[in-house]
């Protein structure tokens, strides 16, 4: 059978995706897709979804033109799992979701239960199967949607950076457990991923998008970063501190610490497996989640400071990007800053102009925000926040959906900042290796306790 681009161009705009591309992918196999954020690959996926019905060329997945099928029977042939994955969601639990998709496909009602409940079991989250969506984590809700994507049985999986809130364990699991269903059926799965450890026992094919067109990569093994085992330095201080804290999700304790100093000098890597409470944790030190003991800021409990006050000293940025928007274009978002800038003297055009040349966003300023690729949103989300210039900046994912050359540029830029004084960060990141170089501390969440580590995990 046969998947394949042929001769397909696609643009937005004057802006041109992809160009005569041609690409023909082999019937059960394992293939990932990689490329610098913005290149065009969520786009890429879309056109195998059928998505753009008008494109130019020819889009065939196991013979069939997708672009003409009925939206039930399309999913029976192709399953796409987007990069966020709260824009599948419309029910409640991952049960009632499950329960929805598969009535949806017309699966026999005797049927539906009993594929929900395996999707389940697959991507390991049995445990989850009645819980209230909006109250996962985003590596839960990754989760769900995959097992939303297991689900439907779709002859051709499009996965559009399934693991890029998921923890490590997590998802060394779930690849091995994607490769079982590849080679179980006749599956072929197509992903993207900007981290490529693990991939290559597993992949049949590796493609990227270069210059507009599609092509094989033949040296994989060279594009993988070597892992460096680094010896970190524990706190003495903080200007932070937990005392007596404990933080709760209805009736299950998340985290509970004594006494632990937060945000010294530097950056700081806190990590966990998923749902363990690490956002939970920012949100509280945001004062966005309710919590039990004390939160202190220079000694003070931050309940005592008045909350606009307490927003110009500590800030998140969200794990979802959109939800940092204001505005419709980079250049609106930007304007926006400098108004609530601490410190706008440093924030000059000249400066303003070479951090969007660094972070390969120069030329987009007029772009509506809305429309950038994951990565991209990700990089002008950042920036404002750095504009603005919080003395303490909590960063829940900063670098999710970021190529290797983004997260290098992302990391420099942070540690520069760093190293001046002028604001101190802690990052939750589940892509270690990529942050080895530029981290001064590491705080792990596990068995409900916080504790500084000397090595990475």
């Amino acid at each position: 059978m046969v998947t394949h681009l042929k001769h397909v161009s696609l643009s937005y705009g004057n802006t041109k995706i992809l160009d005569d591309t041609t690409m023909s992918i082999s019937h059960n196999s394992f293939n990932l897709l990689i490329g610098p954020s913005g290149s065009g690959k969520s786009t890429l996926l879309r056109i195998f979804a059928g998505l753009y019905p008008q494109l130019k060329g020819e889009v065939l997945v196991n013979d069939q033109s997708v672009t003409t099928l009925p939206a039930n029977e399309k999913a029976k042939v192709v399953g796409f799992l987007f990069q966020d994955p709260d824009t599948q969601f419309v029910m409640k639990t991952p049960l009632d979701e499950l329960i929805f998709t598969l009535e949806n496909l017309q699966v026999h009602p005797s049927d539906i239960k009993q594929r929900a409940t395996h999707a389940l079991e697959f991507v390991g989250i049995s445990d989850l199967t009645h819980q209230d969506i909006n109250t996962l984590s985003g590596g839960e809700k990754q989760k769900v949607a995959l097992a939303i994507i297991v689900a439907m049985q779709s002859d051709f999986l499009l996965l559009d950076e399934p693991f890029a809130n998921v923890d490590s364990q997590s998802r060394q699991d779930l690849l091995a457990k994607l490769k079982d269903l590849q080679k179980q059926g006749q599956t072929t799965i197509l992903i993207t991923d900007h981290d490529l450890h693990g991939y290559e026992p597993l992949v049949d094919h590796v493609w990227e998008i270069h210059h507009k067109k599609v092509a094989t990569v033949s040296n994989f093994q060279n594009r993988i970063l070597p892992e460096q085992n680094v010896h970190l330095q524990l706190p003495k201080e903080g200007v932070l501190q937990l005392k007596n804290f404990e933080l709760l999700v209805g009736q299950r304790q998340l985290i509970s610490i004594s006494d632990l100093p937060l945000a010294p000098s530097g950056i700081t890597l806190f990590t966990g497996a998923n749902g363990t409470g690490k956002s939970s944790l920012f949100n509280a030190l945001t004062r966005l989640k309710s919590y039990q003991g004390d939160i202190l800021f220079m000694d003070q409990n931050i309940k005592k400071f008045n909350a606009a006050k307490y927003a110009k000293q500590v800030a998140l940025i969200f794990q979802n990007a959109e939800r940092q928007f204001l505005r419709m274009t980079i250049r609106e978002e930007i304007a926006l800053s400098m108004q609530h800038a601490q410190q706008p003297e440093k924030w000059s055009e000249k400066v303003i102009t070479r951090y969007l040349e660094r972070l390969n966003l120069d030329g987009l300023q007029d772009h509506v925000v809305y429309q950038l690729s994951g990565g991209q949103k990700k990089k002008v989300q950042l920036l404002v926040m750095l504009i603005v210039g919080t003395p303490i900046l909590l960063l829940d994912e900063p670098i999710a959906g970021l190529d290797t050359d983004s997260v290098r540029v992302v990391g420099e830029i942070l540690r520069e900042i760093a190293d001046i004084g002028r604001q101190r960060f802690i990052i939750i990141s589940h892509q270690l290796d990529q942050l080895r170089p530029i981290i001064d501390y590491h705080l792990h969440l596990s068995n409900q306790t916080l504790q500084y580590m000397e090595h990475f995990l």
